[in-house]
């Protein structure tokens, strides 16, 4: 995708999707626009009726979402489509514009059908919907997943942090903006890692990942004796971290080392 507002003439330019159906021009460009999920959209929260609707505590303006079309409603002024994203089922409605002679203004779409979706939030007797600016068919199922993991990288962004920020600013990969798919990248740090866990899990998982050059991974005895730890403590630690698929065994049952994908 070059452009989330659709390019060309079909983007518009514009914010259209009054009510009565009427444009009103409303420059677009210096808005932010957010993929999302419909159920997302149902939950967006909104402090009284006019107020703007929020997402993870930020405001959205434009979005766009993917969605499999269930139902197609015509009417005189405009096109309803039930969307379908797997989370949830909203509305999309589509002004026509009777100025434009084009088809392009009219264009239906087939039920189950996948579609791509820019527009606008909106609530209109308590039933909220979305006031589409673009609807495009989708050429390739793979942006249908592709939506999907970009609305979790979204959503993550707000919730949990700018991942180069997690990294320490880029740490070792020099900030560069691929720093998230490389060591040093978002969650590499042991304390990352092991947040929630118990301090004895986190005590073990510290040494066995400063345990360098030993593939073989270490023995439960000599973690109890290198870290001051009980041998009943090494085993509950064990057993958490197995668990959470943090380390695994080795040469024996008794034996681990940190899980290098984890």
């Amino acid at each position: 995708m070059n452009s989330y507002f659709g390019g060309g003439e079909d983007g518009g330019g514009f914010v259209g999707g009054s009510q009565g159906g009427s444009q009103t021009a409303r420059p677009i460009n210096d808005e932010s626009l957010r993929p999302v999920t419909i159920k997302q959209l149902i939950d967006a929260e909104q402090a009284f009726g006019d107020a703007p609707f929020r997402i993870d505590g930020v405001e959205i303006k434009q979005v766009t979402l993917v969605g499999m079309v269930r139902q197609i409603s015509p009417q005189t002024t405009n096109i309803t489509y039930r969307l379908d994203d797997g989370t949830g089922i909203i509305e999309v409605k589509q002004w026509l514009d009777a100025d434009k002679q084009d088809d392009s203004s009219r264009r239906t779409f087939r039920e189950e059908e996948y579609v791509r979706v820019w527009g606008r939030l909106k609530s209109y007797g308590n039933k909220r919907h979305v006031g589409a600016h673009v609807i495009k068919p989708v050429a390739d199922i793979n942006e249908v997943n592709y939506h999907m993991l970009e609305c979790t990288y979204v959503h993550l962004f707000f919730t949990k942090g700018d991942p180069a920020a997690a990294a320490g600013g880029g740490g070792a990969a020099g900030g560069d903006e691929d720093s998230m798919f490389v060591d040093g990248g978002y969650g590499a740090n042991a304390d990352d890692k092991t947040r929630g866990y118990s301090a004895k899990a986190k005590k073990m998982y510290n040494h066995l990942n400063n345990s360098i050059g030993n593939n073989e991974g270490t023995n439960m005895h000599v973690i109890a004796q290198e870290t001051g730890m009980s041998i009943q403590d090494v085993m509950a630690a064990a057993e958490e971290l197995l668990g959470h698929g943090a380390i695994y065994t080795t040469l024996d049952d008794e034996t681990f080392a940190i899980l290098d994908c984890y």
